[in-house]
């Protein structure tokens, strides 16, 4: 962990880790530059602004929701200060009352002043904190201090108050075409060079350019699904140099995975107990990349600690295929803006013969609609992997009774069509697009030419399709983007209740080094 400066001598900080994160859609956050800059770049401006969040055992998870602007006569243009007219702010105390979301600030600092909280800033910061825990109900108190910078373009420092104590705010996710990392002003400078080793990052800097290869390296990525699709997308992103990976995957090895599988040998045959797939993954990862920091769970994306691992993620990439990860992907989108991209193969055949080899690529984003809007899950299977064993059993044997009695079975268990398994050379292809697709959505050197696209590659011109993504009548997603824990109520799937309430973490490695960047992007 970077060793931080302090953000000011009036406000103390948690002394131990704990830190947050922060996440905004790129067109939110240029609305909000586009406010707060109106007096730049010799005096400053503001807002008070909603933001959902999710408490974690690492500090806080962030998402900004929308700003509460000031209508006019709310602040004083007469100074160069921020200043919040008596209005202003008992607006945004009873706001903070009547909404589930928590309220923050943000403010400009005029140019050349950093963005460190002045003795001002800290008065008003102490102020606020105490009024909106106590008019929000003990709910979080944010405050952001921005400033245009001449090398990224954007610069901040920010800080939350929670339950007593000052948390800083480390990472600024911003989410839109590209998937942007932006580091605090108030993290000291990373301890190593760009310089990335022509050895063995020569061919990926000359294609993709030194600073993409920075941020590569700076990068977490979460794999939900670690066998034959993530596999090979961890094995491709850990060649190209990403720094940091969450593994999440429940089940162990089993013979059969050794065909498509990457990283798995003939000496895990037979091995009792097996290992878990993840701990394969994260040794095929160590041993390309010695220093990447790599957090390994066996368990589920819907189990709260994985959930809460994630968060500390840029993006992910599902490769299970379940209907309920697929659900989960989108929530995580919706909710706290945390993107994806979701792989999904499918072979069938007859007469000995493959009809179909077909590869699915979709994007999830806050600013796309949900899994559900585009038909992405269907609800029975949703339904029937979620249950319980004693109540598919159940359900199983009442579609037989059904059967004699001369009644449709499907009411109480549908049979589904028979699929094949899938073999490496699909899954092994399919995962290595879908990493390339994850470089270029955070580097911003390419992007996926669709937001969800299905293609078999036994037909002529791989059959590709593109389907519109369009927002289904009735559907409830874009209406609480953002609000973190605070959506609990509208999520689309949850944990069982015969499930374990946590996963399992298996292993967690720290990055051996970070990067240093020029400005403060990385």
């Amino acid at each position: 962990m970077a060793i931080r400066r302090e953000l000011s001598g009036g406000l103390s900080l948690v002394e131990d880790a704990r830190h947050s994160v922060l996440r905004i859609r790129a067109r939110d956050l240029a609305r909000l530059e586009k406010h707060i800059y109106q007096r730049y770049p010799n005096w400053e401006w503001g807002t008070f602004f909603d933001f959902g969040y999710r408490r974690t055992a690492w500090g806080l998870a962030l998402s900004y929701v929308d700003g509460l602007w000031p209508n006019p006569g709310d602040m004083d243009r007469q100074v160069g200060l921020t200043r919040f007219l008596e209005q202003y702010s008992r607006r945004a105390f009873h706001h903070a009352a009547a909404s589930p979301l928590a309220v923050g600030v943000v403010h400009s600092h005029p140019e050349g002043c950093d963005t460190f909280p002045s003795p001002t800033d800290d008065d008003m910061d102490s102020y606020f904190a105490s009024e909106f825990a106590a008019y929000g109900n003990g709910k979080p108190y944010c405050s952001l201090v921005l400033q245009r910078h001449s090398d990224t373009g954007f610069a901040f420092t920010g800080r939350v108050y929670d339950r007593g104590e000052w948390f800083p705010i480390e990472k600024s996710f911003n989410i839109g075409e590209t998937v942007d990392l932006f580091r605090s002003q108030a993290e000291e400078p990373h301890c190593v060079s760009t310089i990335v080793d022509e050895a063995d990052r020569g061919r990926l800097v000359s294609v993709l350019g030194l600073q993409s290869a920075v941020r590569l390296k700076d990068a977490t990525v979460g794999i939900v699904g670690c066998s034959g699709t993530g596999s090979p997308a961890a094995h491709v992103l850990a060649r190209a140099g990403v720094g940091n990976f969450v593994l999440v995957d429940p089940k162990r090895f089993a013979n059969p995975n050794l065909e498509r599988m990457h990283g798995s040998k003939r000496a895990h045959i037979g091995i009792e107990p097996s290992p878990y797939k993840v701990e394969i993954v994260a040794d095929l990862i160590g041993s390309i990349n010695p220093a990447a920091g790599i957090t390994t769970f066996a368990g589920n994306i819907l189990h709260d600690n994985v959930l809460d691992e994630l968060l500390r993620c840029d993006l992910l990439l599902g490769c299970t295929d379940t209907q309920h990860a697929r659900a989960k992907l989108s929530d995580l989108a919706q909710h706290y803006l945390l993107p994806s991209l979701d792989l999904g193969v499918l072979m069938e055949g007859e007469d000995g013969k493959l009809t179909s080899q077909v590869c699915d690529i979709t994007i999830y984003s806050p600013d796309l609609p949900c899994a559900f809007c585009s038909e992405r899950v269907d609800g029975v299977e949703l339904s029937y992997e979620l249950m319980s064993e004693e109540e598919r059993s159940r359900r199983q044997l009442e579609a037989e009774e059904a059967v004699e009695r001369g009644d449709n079975p499907d009411q109480y268990w549908k049979q589904g069509s028979r699929q094949l398994h899938t073999v490496g050379y699909l899954t092994s292809m399919l995962g290595a697009l879908g990493a390339g697709y994850a470089e270029g959505w955070l580097t911003g050197a390419f992007s996926t030419p669709h937001h969800w696209l299905q293609f078999d590659i036994g037909r002529e011109r791989f059959g590709l399709v593109a389907m519109p993504r369009l927002v289904a009548r009735g559907c409830g997603c874009g209406k609480h983007v953002g609000w973190g824990d605070l959506a609990k109520p509208f999520r689309n799937v949850s944990r069982p209740s015969h499930w374990s309430y946590r996963a399992q973490m298996l292993s967690r490695t720290e990055a051996q080094s970070s990067i240093l960047a020029t400005g403060s992007t990385f």
